[in-house]
């Protein structure tokens, strides 16, 4: 999928370094190779439970892309396809069982592709480029994630773009963190580390009404 309209892209600027960031949606003749790479990879195949043959896998992209209720993208960071990420409707996911829900409220779940960008340094700003990407595009409140509570990497990097941990849940036999992050608080992050990012273009393709 090489259309520019069907592109957001963002440049961020933090402690001295410049980086650019792309998001657009997933393809699900295109993409599928690349998640197979990254579900197999063994930081994330024990959070994602997606290690599959390529021809089940195919099947899991194709009703993810067809599904009305989530829409998912694959980010790049300084041009290089780095990131899985997708955005759920609440409302239609067992998560809303597990908190307060509010009007606003968007779903979010993550992935870093390669290992080697599993840093703080990195991974912070990877994260920081999707959660304003989400902000941006749905117009969310608050952003509701409920990463592994082993992830000993991701979970800490939430906290410090501004999610408040509200503690562990059993989510369907699976242990995680119940992370809500407000709009406020992740601008409030960006401006106390000094951290600018620029819209430089947003993708004119169809989003799902994820938000009420």
């Amino acid at each position: 999928m090489n259309d520019r309209n069907s592109i957001t892209e963002l440049r961020m600027k933090e402690e001295g370094k410049e980086s650019n960031f792309s998001f657009r949606p997933l393809d699900e003749e295109n993409d599928v190779e690349l998640l197979y790479e990254w579900m197999h990879q063994k930081h994330i195949s024990p959070f994602w439970k997606l290690n599959l043959p390529v021809e089940e896998l195919r099947s899991w992209v194709r009703k993810s892309v067809e599904a009305d209720h989530k829409d998912g993208y694959i980010g790049t960071y300084n041009g290089e396809p780095v990131c899985y990420l997708i955005a759920y409707a609440i409302e239609k996911d067992p998560i809303k069982d597990y908190y307060h829900d509010q009007s606003g409220d968007l779903g979010m779940h993550l992935l870093i592709g390669p290992r080697h960008l599993l840093n703080k340094e990195d991974g912070l700003s990877l994260v920081r480029a999707m959660i304003y990407f989400l902000f941006d595009r749905y117009q969310a409140k608050r952003i509701i994630g409920e990463p592994d509570r082993r992830n000993r990497i991701v979970i800490p990097i939430l906290e410090e773009v501004g999610g408040e941990n509200l503690g562990r849940i059993d989510l369907h036999g699976k242990q995680a963190s119940l992370i809500v992050g407000a709009k406020e608080a992740f601008e409030q992050s960006l401006w106390a580390n000094a951290v600018e990012i620029e819209m430089l273009k947003r993708m004119d393709t169809s989003k799902s009404e994820l938000v009420v």
